[in-house]
């Protein structure tokens, strides 16, 4: 099926084909791609736009010795092909296939494993520091680095404080800046815009002639740059030239050319691998290049799940029931809506993840209203604050992983002014097939830590709604946190409902089950209270009572309601939440009633939560199964605990 791809096991196996092949190569990677995406999942637009630069990049380029630096690590599904992990597309995300980042654990070719934008040109700065002090001669051979930026990830201020730092570097640093003017969804801000006024005024023959321009001008070996831009510059007449940006932080810049003329690509990388200087190459790519509906709806194909293609037409495969596909996203997305019909005030802000975050319809029914502010979390944070010290009551809509990019921000402007921020967290806890570095396991342990900072996860679709109306009534900074996941059930719903369904009240926890024989007390942080309420239901079928708590709040903590359960007649307490066990909820209990332990209450405490660990990319449900705050587990656990309990009563009799 594949005739070319079939005989490429490593770039070594590339640098045979002829430009002519190549073209036919990129080609066949790109419906590798699409097939393995249909079938496992992925982030698919991307990766179809950038085959042919991946392509020149290993045509030209020894990536054993040389280093490739990926700032959107998304977008490597052809780097990950052509070096020898095609096989691993089969399960592509899923426990026993390769990530959907890079990761040098499982190849020579990957440098970091990435999975958040902005790093790659400050990380390529100090790889070529290294390399300045390791090899101060210069007629030595050198391992060459490139930066690949992608996915608008150069409007991150990471990027522009890496930029900053490039005059440290005095030999050879390519940046490729590959630029399809989207992100997850259309780039925003000034630069963005920028580079889009550019694109916008360039045809396919500007692009050509760019890059005939640079090939004629160019020296060889990498003497006179500077001279040769300047000749390049007067060559091309451009209404907005993109080089007035870089040039003003004295950095050579060449482009923009076309990023799917394979042919080009690779005589410029040829002539531009003999710089002996940092330089700039803008590439132009089309996401979601040669698949007709990822081209039109970049946004919906930036990353999805399995799905059927015919022709250009595709259809989702899901197994989930129609009636079970409500998330807790769209449930935020839906009320938060509803909220802001009746109040004004409300703004939403979030960064490059509209859709993501489910604030579609609220951008399309509050656009003044409404703030992408690209991929700039910590900026989105500081808006955020003086949005709120203007009046308004910001809704700052960051995934948990991404968060932890704000931390400072969080404190400064927001914690320390005590502003009435509301962060909704969404991914939250384990993310499935994205793996460890989109998990979001970090959250409730550094936003504890903060004066004046309330922390709410909700545990089902009705409490999410009540947790978004207790956040506008309070005066104060309010995180709510809640998972990639579908809403628990109607069924678990109506199980819960008298405890779940009651307003959200500061500090305060609710029971949901409660037993006169009860002898330990579960005590559940957020959504993972299904699986407690099942472990009691597994637990009541052996004839062992318990009691479940849904704690709704992790600061401040319900202390009074702890002490009484150490006080009363329950054996023990089990907390689990979708964290780390260090810093997290079970963490502030043990804190908390350290005070009663120490005053002669003698009662055990058993903390469920994720290990201090990275978990690899699985199903979500797997990987709560790995960290044991499931329902088996916590069943387990509570009949440990009893077991160990009835021992020492024993041994004292």
């Amino acid at each position: 099926m594949y005739e070319l791809l079939e005989q490429i096991n490593s770039p070594d196996d590339l640098k045979k084909l002829s430009i002519v092949q190549l073209k036919v190569l990129a080609e066949e990677v790109r419906e590798f791609i699409l097939g393995s995406v249909s079938k496992a999942g992925g982030h698919l637009a991307s990766n179809l736009g950038v085959v042919e630069l991946t392509l020149a990049l290993h045509y030209v380029f020894d990536f054993k010795n040389d280093k490739l630096l990926w700032d959107v690590g998304h977008q490597c599904y052809a780097h990950k092909i052509i070096t020898g992990r095609k096989q691993g597309f089969n399960k592509l995300r899923q426990a026993d296939g390769i990530s959907g980042f890079p990761n040098p654990a499982e190849s020579l070719y990957d440098q970091f494993s990435v999975g958040h934008a902005g790093t790659s040109i400050a990380t390529a700065v100090g790889m070529a520091l290294g390399e300045q002090l390791k090899t101060e001669d210069k007629s030595q051979s050198i391992n060459r680095i490139v930066a690949l930026v992608g996915d608008a990830s150069i409007v991150n201020g990471v990027s522009f404080e890496g930029l900053n730092n490039l005059g440290l570097v005095k030999r050879q640093l390519l940046i490729l800046l590959n630029d399809n003017s989207m992100a997850i969804d259309v780039t925003q801000g000034a630069v963005a815009k920028y580079f889009s006024r550019v694109r916008l005024s360039q045809t396919y023959e500007d692009l050509r002639k760019t890059s005939k321009n640079i090939l004629d001008h160019l020296p060889v070996i990498g003497k006179g740059v500077d001279h040769a831009v300047e000749r390049i510059k007067k060559t091309i007449r451009m209404a907005l030239p993109p080089s007035q940006l870089f040039e003003s932080l004295n950095i050579p810049y060449f482009g923009p050319v076309d990023g799917h003329d394979v042919g080009a690509l690779v005589h410029l990388l040829r002539a531009l691998v003999h710089l002996d200087r940092p330089a700039i190459l803008h590439v132009y790519t089309k996401k979601g290049k040669g698949f007709s509906p990822a081209e039109e709806d970049r946004r919906a194909f930036h990353s999805t799940g399995p799905f059927k293609k015919n022709g250009d037409t595709i259809e989702p495969v899901s197994t989930v029931p129609e009636r079970r596909k409500r998330t807790f996203t769209s449930v935020f997305g839906e009320h938060i809506v509803t909220l802001a019909q009746e109040d004004d005030k409300i703004v939403a802000i979030t960064s490059a993840m509209c859709d993501g975050t489910g604030l579609g319809e609220f951008r399309k029914n509050f656009s003044k209203r409404f703030y992408d502010v690209g991929i700039a979390e910590s900026a989105a944070v500081d808006i955020a604050a003086g949005l709120s010290k203007s009046g308004f009551k910001p809704v700052v809509c960051i995934y948990s992983t991404f968060l932890q990019r704000c931390y400072d921000q969080i404190f400064q402007e927001v914690a320390l002014q005590n502003l009435p921020v509301i962060f909704c967290v969404d991914r939250s806890g384990f993310v499935g097939s994205d793996g460890p570095t989109h998990h979001g396991m970090m959250d409730i342990g550094f936003l504890r830590m903060m004066p004046n900072i309330v922390l709410v996860a909700p545990a089902s679709e009705i409490e999410l709604k009540l947790a978004l109306e207790f956040a506008l009534r309070e005066n104060k900074p309010v995180v709510i946190r809640y998972p990639k996941d579908l809403v628990p059930s109607k069924e678990f719903d109506a199980d819960v409902i008298g405890t779940c369904g009651k307003p959200f009240e500061a500090g305060k926890s609710v029971v949901v089950r409660e037993h006169k024989d009860s002898v330990i007390t579960i005590v559940a942080y957020g959504c993972i209270l299904i699986e407690a309420v099942e472990a009691a239901k597994l637990l009541a079928k052996e004839g062992i009572e318990v009691d479940v708590i849904n704690a709704r709040f992790a600061a401040p903590l319900d202390e009074s309601r702890l002490i009484d359960i150490l006080r009363g007649g329950s054996k023990g307490i089990i907390t689990v939440e979708d964290h780390r066990v260090a810093c997290g909820f079970g963490s502030a209990v043990l804190e908390t009633v350290a005070g009663a332990l120490t005053k002669g209450i003698s009662k055990p405490i058993a903390v469920l939560g994720s290990s201090k660990s990275f978990i690899k990319h699985n199903s979500r449900d797997a990987q709560l199964m790995q960290s044991g705050v499931n329902a088996d587990n916590i069943a387990k656990t509570a009949k440990q605990m009893l077991n160990k309990s009835r021992s020492r009563k024993g041994s004292k009799s």
